[in-house]
């Protein structure tokens, strides 16, 4: 992850954490229903304050949290203090050497990376992913020529050679869609990968 933006996550989590509790992401709880397999191993990977980790609790995934930010997990354990959170961050993930899943959620994660560690993270979310699992990736862009919006990084993702490397490695783009967020008229990429 790239050390900038986690250092803006640790300083302000609890302002971060307000924003994100208005956030609801309708389309990506959708898609999490209707791809995503209930009753089984799930991560959420880039989790932040655990909104969603907690949401796909409720909805019957078996869910634990992984966020890079020590600020940002200190506000998930204290808003849900009966959930599973790790420290740890992409490409690495060393703190889930042996497990795999069913579901991996990866959602606004990727563009906080530098170029060189894309791949890398991708084929460590390969790793994780289970035979017929499910990988969720949702991330965004910036019009800001320095990549970054309040200290944070956002690379740009070339989203052709980004579908062609799943592609390449023996997975099926389920879906692959643009959506705009009004609220803060921000496009998404969504993708819903299986293996």
């Amino acid at each position: 992850m790239d050390k900038e933006t986690i250092n803006i996550y640790n300083q302000d989590a609890e302002s971060i954490a307000q924003l994100h509790s208005t956030l609801i992401p309708h389309r990506l709880y959708e898609l999490i229903n209707q791809y995503f397999i209930k009753n089984t191993a799930t991560v959420d990977i880039g989790c932040g304050i655990g909104r969603d980790t907690q949401w796909l609790n409720k909805q019957g995934f078996l869910t634990i949290g992984v966020d890079a930010s020590a600020g940002m997990l200190k506000q998930a354990r204290q808003l849900y203090p009966d959930l599973l959170f790790n420290e740890d961050s992409l490409p690495k993930l060393a703190s889930l050497n042996s497990l795999h899943f069913h579901n991996i959620l990866c959602s606004a994660v990727l563009m906080h990376l530098d170029k060189a560690a894309i791949e890398q993270a991708c084929e460590r979310l390969l790793q994780l992913l289970r035979p017929e699992g499910c990988l969720i990736i949702t991330l965004r862009g910036t019009s800001q020529e320095n990549k970054r919006e309040n200290g944070k990084l956002y690379e740009a993702i070339d989203i052709e050679s980004f579908s062609q490397y799943f592609r390449q490695n023996n997975c099926e783009i389920i879906l692959y869609e643009q959506e705009l967020e009004q609220k803060r008229q921000l496009i998404w990429h969504n993708f819903v990968i299986k293996k």
